[in-house]
C-alpha cells in the first residue's frame, strides 16, 4: 500500500520460517492484531535465511525469525541482517530456549518458544509498536524545504490560511500543508479534531471538558458544539486501549 507523496511510509514485516504451518500461524495471529488494533502493515514471507538476505533488508521494521533453519539458522541470519539494517527489531520464534542468552546478546526485541500462544504474541507487538509508534516520523513542507518532525511530539494541528501551525510542547513550525492534506498524512486513529480549525492528538489531551479539551501543555482548545459527544467517545476509546495495552504487558 503506497501513501500519498511518499510522506507516510508503510510498516513491513518479515516472517522467516521453513516450516510453512508456523508461517501461517504468525500470518494468522499478524492479521488478528492489525485487524483489533485498525493497523496495516505489508508481511513477507521467507523460508530461509539465504532467501531473506538476498532481498532489499532496509525496507524491513520487524523480523520474526526461526532458529532452527537448513542452511543459515536464524541467529546467524539476524546478526547479518542487523548489518544492513540497524533500525530493525528482531523477535525469535522457536521450539528451544537454547539461544535465549546469544539473543539477549543481540539486543533482540523478544524470544518466543513455540508453540505461538496469541497473549505473548500480543505482548510482542504491543511491545514493538510503542517504540515504533515514538519513532514514527512525517516530512512536512516548510517554504521549499522539506522537515522531518516526530508525529509522537506533535500536540496539535492549528489551520492557518492555506497553510497550517504545527504546535509542539517546544515549540511551533509553520508547514505548508493545509489542515486537510494534514488530516490526511496523520494516523487516523491517533489524531481528532474537536473544532474545524483544529487537529488534535489524543494522546496529549489530559481532560475532555464539556466545551474544550485540555492538553499536556495546558493549552484548552474548544470543542464545537455537535461534536462533544463524538470527541469525548474518541478520546475514551483511545485512552482505554492504551490501558488494556499496559495491562496486557504486565
Amino acid at each position: 500500500m503506497e501513501e500519498s507523496d511518499g510522506m507516510r511510509e508503510t510498516l513491513r514485516i518479515v516472517v522467516c520460517d521453513d516450516e510453512e504451518k508456523d508461517r501461517e500461524r504468525l500470518r494468522e495471529l499478524l492479521l488478528e492484531y492489525f485487524d483489533e488494533h485498525d493497523l496495516y502493515a505489508q508481511i513477507d514471507f521467507f523460508s530461509s535465511g539465504e532467501e531473506l538476505l538476498a532481498a532489499d533488508c532496509s525496507v524491513y521494521g520487524l523480523v520474526f525469525l526461526d532458529i532452527f533453519m537448513d542452511g543459515k539458522n536464524g541467529m546467524e541470519t539476524a546478526r547479518l541482517l542487523l548489518e544492513k539494517n540497524d533500525r530493525l527489531q528482531v523477535v525469535f520464534a522457536t521450539t528451544s530456549v537454547e539461544f535465549a542468552a546469544e539473543a539477549f546478546d543481540i539486543e533482540a526485541l523478544h524470544y518466543i518458544v513455540k508453540p505461538v500462544g496469541k497473549k505473548q504474541f500480543d505482548y510482542v507487538l504491543d511491545k514493538f509498536f510503542e517504540g515504533y509508534t515514538s519513532m514514527r516520523t512525517l516530512t512536512v513542507k516548510v517554504g521549499r524545504m522539506a522537515e522531518s518532525i516526530y508525529i509522537s511530539d506533535l500536540l496539535y494541528v492549528e489551520a492557518r490560511g492555506k497553510k497550517t501551525v504545527l504546535h509542539f510542547s517546544h515549540g511551533t513550525l509553520e508547514v505548508s500543508q493545509s489542515l486537510a492534506e494534514m488530516r490526511k498524512l496523520l494516523p487516523e486513529k491517533e489524531f481528532c479534531m474537536p473544532i474545524r480549525w483544529a487537529l488534535v492528538s489524543m494522546k496529549a489531551i489530559t481532560a475532555v471538558f464539556s466545551n474544550t479539551v485540555k492538553l499536556t501543555d495546558q493549552t484548552e482548545i474548544p470543542v464545537s458544539r455537535g461534536k462533544r459527544d463524538e470527541i469525548r467517545d474518541q478520546v475514551a476509546e483511545f485512552k482505554w486501549a492504551a490501558m488494556r495495552r499496559k495491562m496486557r504487558g504486565r
